[in-house]
Formats: structure tokens, C-alpha cells, sequence
């Protein structure tokens, strides 16, 4: 009998842990705005978790770990870590970083970030990131080209297909702009190029975690969605079999509050209104002596385990000889008790990896954090920050993932760090090379992609013509057919 204990006990252990890790790769990806709302799910989820409130410490808000409370909002030398050299004071690098956890009560107001990108350049940027070839990236941005100001997508995607095969000379069809719209309607905002609002719904209900509520708010909009138009519940309660008044707290939470009808309008007009974020992190330089600073801010709510659940599972352990109903009632407060210890390490594993991901940023970058001028990037890779942290690249990638730090010298995204090294340059340095052909090039034989390709590799670059075409369309130059129409 001691041995079946054991074998659960470890199947459980097992359970957890892989639960664990899987929750953790959940939370890196989430911005805290995300995060917010999926703790909400959490603490009604798991009945043993509560909110602390606003005057209880704070146990996992750091980036660095664990921290006495009385340092929250002091700046100390102990709190400085030593990029180069990991704290010796003898050998102190000219820059340092170090975490610095504001509370709640602090009378600190982070502004909010705007960056100065239109919704095409914003939905341009993100494309140019992707592993598309030549033919795609003319698709996908005639299909940005196509979006209105509110994010809607009201062309068809057959007179798309005309247009780029008329106007842009690449023979295309639909099928292959359907398949570049499910590319573009990959990207943030969530909802953006739908063809009406049902579609917008759902592109931005499939994004969120999928908690059982999330999965109903998805079937009512997929299948029902005239009678939620019309608000019609008790018709939605007897063709769903669902009690009505569930159905309109799901539609309340997860639809009115949670759905943006014009996703277009959360990064702004092509004309003049900008992107707003809000930044994960803040780096500042004290320009007196020169030492970076990294901050991870706090905008997640800290979590702790309720008072009546940890007294009944202390309880449970300590007995043995128990009724029956007394042991499934031990194994519901014990499995609650562990789900919601399980949550909270989580979230403190998730505050550790953000701050020791940006941290390690900062530590490879300085050049660009001191002077703000992209040209002093260095090529870096993902797997560098992860042997730096000592975990894996997937964590890293999903660590950056809709990341923001705001830097003297704007908000930058934590992509925005890495580059890959092309014979001891970053891509931001072939970026330069790249625009000073297309600038001194004979406007009426400029350039092709294959020319483009031939020159830089006689400055050193080792690049394939399909690298060259996406740095290209990254960087908005037009093709050489274009540009020569353009000199014309």
C-alpha cells in the first residue's frame, strides 16, 4: 500500500511540474495588460488563490527574485549588479543594471509610451520580420495597403489577386492571398483584417487562453451569432442547453469588455495618430556616471494563497484517519492548495526571466543604450541571451515576445535587440550599406534585387537575393520596377 502512495505521489509530482512548465511558457508570451485579465480567470479558477491586498507585501513583483520590502522603492549600491564582472566593486564596469521594484503606493505615473508608427508602418514592420519570399511580401502589403483606418478588410481577396497581378506584375491568385491574409491577420492587434465584425470576434477569442468561458464565447459567436446581435440570451440559453444568465456574463467579460469592434483604432489613422503601448521595462541612464539602469515594472496584481485553504490543508496533512467524505474533501483542498502555490511560482519564475532576459539585453547592447544610435547594435541571437540565463532559446523567444522597454531614447521592442551576425556585422549595419546603393543608384537604371545582392557581397556580405529582397521591403524601398516607374 505505501508503494501505490508512493507511485501517486509521484505521478502527482510529475503532473504538476509538467502543468508548471507549460503554464510558464503561457505567461512569458502575455504582456501585462494580457495578464491581467488571465490572472482574473485564475483567481475564480482556483478557489484556494486571492488577491493581496493593497497594504500585504509584495512576493514575486521583482525581477530579481525575492527582495526585502523595506527596499521596494530604494536605489542602493547593493541593489546593483555588475554587468561585466557580476558585482565586484574592485573591477566595476562603467555600466550597471540592477532591479528596482516600485509598490503600488509609490506616487511614480509611467507615462505611456507612444511610438511614432502609423497602422500600415506598424503592420509593415511586423512583416518585414517574417520569412517570406518576394511574391508573398507583395501580397501581404497590398493586403496592409488595403485596410481601413478602423482595420477592416473590405477588398476581396480576388481583387487583391487582381491588383498585385495588374498593377504590381506578380501573377497571382486567390488562393494565395487567402493564404497571406491568414498571415496578416496573425499580427497585433488581434482582430485586425477581418472582413466583418463576427470574423474580428473571433480573430481576437482565439488569441486569449482558452478557458472553458473563452471556448463558450467562441461557440456563441461562431454559431449564434444573430441572436447575440440581437441580445436575444434566452433564445441563446435553449438552443445552447446553457443557463442564461452564465451566457450573459460570458458575454459581458469576455465580448463587451474583452472584444475591440475597431482594432484599426488601437494603433491609430494612417494619417496621424500613433501606436500607444505601455512599456515592460525601463532602462535610464544616469548620464553623470554613465551606469545603466534596468527596471521591470509592476503592473500585475501579487497573488497569495487564502487564509482558510492554507489553514485546512496544514490540517490535512497532519491526519490520517480519515471518513471518506472527509478524504475527497482533502484531496480538493490539497489539489486547490497546489494549483494555486503552482500559479504563484509561476508568476515569480515569469518576473525572474523577464528581468534577467532584459538584463542580459542591456549587458550585450550598452553601446546602443548609451548613445541611442542603431548602428551600435551588435549581432545578437536569441540562444546568446538564453545560455546568458541559463535556460532555453523558446524561453527567451517567448520572454521578448510583445515586450516594450522604454530607453532614453524611445520605446524600442525587445525584437528590436537581436540581429543575426552577417560576417561580423548586424543587420542594422547592412540596413545602411543597403540604403546607401538604393540612394547614390541611377534613378532611371536602378538597382535590381540581384544587383542589390552582387554589391553588398562585394562589400563583404555573404547574402542570399531573398535576404536581400526582405531587407528591402523592411526598410520600404520599392522594387527596381517601381522605383524606375518613379523616376520616370
Amino acid at each position: 500500500m505505501a508503494k501505490q502512495g508512493l507511485t501517486l505521489e509521484q505521478k502527482q509530482t510529475q503532473r504538476m511540474a509538467l502543468e508548471q512548465q507549460r503554464m510558464l511558457g503561457l505567461v512569458l508570451e502575455k504582456n501585462d495588460a494580457e495578464m491581467a485579465e488571465f490572472i482574473d480567470n485564475k483567481v475564480n479558477e482556483i478557489q484556494a488563490l486571492e488577491k493581496k491586498q493593497d497594504d500585504e507585501g509584495d512576493d514575486y513583483n521583482t525581477g530579481s527574485g525575492d527582495r526585502d520590502n523595506e527596499r521596494d522603492n530604494n536605489r542602493t549600491p547593493s541593489d546593483e549588479v555588475n554587468a561585466e564582472t557580476g558585482g565586484d566593486d574592485d573591477t566595476m564596469a562603467w555600466y550597471r543594471y540592477f532591479a528596482n521594484n516600485r509598490s503600488r503606493d509609490d506616487e511614480y505615473y509611467a507615462p505611456t509610451a507612444v511610438s511614432e508608427k502609423t497602422l500600415t508602418d506598424f503592420l509593415t514592420d511586423q512583416l518585414g520580420e517574417l520569412e517570406l519570399d518576394e511574391t508573398q511580401q507583395i501580397i501581404a502589403r497590398a493586403i496592409v495597403g488595403n485596410i481601413e483606418e478602423n482595420g477592416y478588410l473590405r477588398r476581396s481577396t480576388s481583387e487583391i489577386a487582381d491588383d498585385v497581378t495588374f498593377n504590381d506584375g506578380y501573377v497571382v491568385d486567390t488562393h494565395q492571398v487567402d493564404k497571406m491574409l491568414d498571415v496578416v491577420q496573425s499580427l497585433d492587434p488581434p482582430g485586425i483584417a477581418a472582413r466583418d465584425l463576427r470574423e474580428c470576434m473571433l480573430l481576437q477569442l482565439r488569441r486569449k487562453p482558452r478557458t472553458p468561458d473563452v471556448e463558450l464565447a467562441i461557440e456563441i459567436v461562431e454559431k449564434y451569432f444573430d441572436d447575440l446581435a440581437g441580445m436575444r440570451f434566452d433564445t441563446l440559453s435553449r438552443r445552447m442547453g446553457k443557463d442564461e444568465e452564465r451566457l450573459e456574463e460570458v458575454f459581458k467579460h469576455q465580448i463587451r469588455r474583452g472584444i475591440n469592434p475597431y482594432p484599426g483604432n488601437a494603433v491609430g489613422s494612417r494619417a496621424d495618430t500613433s501606436y500607444q503601448v505601455t512599456p515592460d521595462f525601463d532602462v535610464e541612464l544616469d548620464e553623470e556616471t554613465g551606469r545603466l539602469t534596468v527596471t521591470l515594472r509592476n503592473n500585475i496584481p501579487a497573488l497569495q494563497i487564502s487564509e482558510s485553504y492554507a489553514l485546512m490543508n496544514e490540517r490535512y496533512r497532519s491526519e490520517s484517519a480519515l471518513s471518506v467524505k472527509e478524504n475527497k474533501e482533502k484531496r480538493q483542498i490539497m489539489d486547490a492548495y497546489q494549483r494555486a502555490s503552482m500559479f504563484i511560482e509561476v508568476l515569480k519564475q515569469r518576473q525572474e526571466t523577464l528581468f534577467n532576459t532584459m538584463s542580459a539585453i542591456v549587458k550585450c547592447q550598452p553601446d546602443y543604450f548609451l548613445s541611442g544610435d542603431e548602428r551600435d547594435l551588435k549581432p545578437l541571437g536569441q540562444q546568446q541571451i538564453a545560455d546568458m540565463i541559463g535556460k532555453d532559446v523558446s524561453v527567451v523567444s517567448r520572454a521578448v515576445s510583445n515586450k516594450y522597454v522604454q530607453t532614453p531614447w524611445g520605446v524600442k521592442s525587445l525584437k528590436s535587440f537581436f540581429s543575426e551576425d552577417i560576417n561580423g556585422a548586424s543587420r542594422h549595419e547592412v540596413y545602411d550599406d543597403l540604403k546607401k546603393l538604393v540612394e547614390e543608384e541611377d534613378k532611371s537604371h536602378p538597382l535590381s534585387d540581384d544587383a542589390l545582392c552582387e554589391r553588398l557581397k562585394e562589400m563583404g556580405y555573404k547574402l542570399e537575393r531573398r535576404t536581400v529582397a526582405k531587407y528591402r521591403d523592411a526598410l520600404k524601398i520599392p522594387s527596381s520596377t517601381v522605383r524606375r516607374k518613379m523616376a520616370r
